[in-house]
């Protein structure tokens, strides 16, 4: 799944000019999907970064894009999370702990973070 940034929103939704995380007009592939218990969506988007660096995944509201693709990476395993949220995402990266450990640059992770993020691009290329 890809998606075009038309707008950017703070967290609380309010329209701002500019984001360290973000570019308008810029398609991204769409990483995992969150839906909040408020009925937020939220689009994981690997964000402007540096190649070699570290990546950095956010949660972004779904209002600020279009979609441009609608494939569904293979690799995507529904859930429902204990806030009574839902998503979809790699189930590699469903297993307990990963999120804190992507963010804390944990070894072993970033191979696995690459592996799933690889499938999801190459399928929608």
């Amino acid at each position: 799944m890809k998606v075009r940034c038309i707008k950017l929103l703070n967290a609380n939704g309010c329209e701002i000019e500019s984001s360290p995380w973000l570019t308008l007009g810029r398609i991204y592939h769409v990483m995992a999907i969150r839906i909040e218990a408020t009925g937020v969506r939220l689009y994981s988007i690997v964000t402007d970064y540096k190649e070699g660096d570290w990546p950095q995944m956010a949660g972004h509201r779904s209002e600020c894009f279009e979609v441009v693709s609608t494939v569904v990476p293979s690799n995507w395993k529904a859930w429902i999370a204990r806030d009574s949220a839902i998503g979809i995402s790699p189930a590699a990266w469903q297993v307990n702990n990963f999120s804190d450990a992507f963010y804390d640059h944990a070894p072993g992770v970033f191979s696995i973070f690459s592996r799933e993020r690889a499938i999801i691009l190459n399928e929608d290329p």
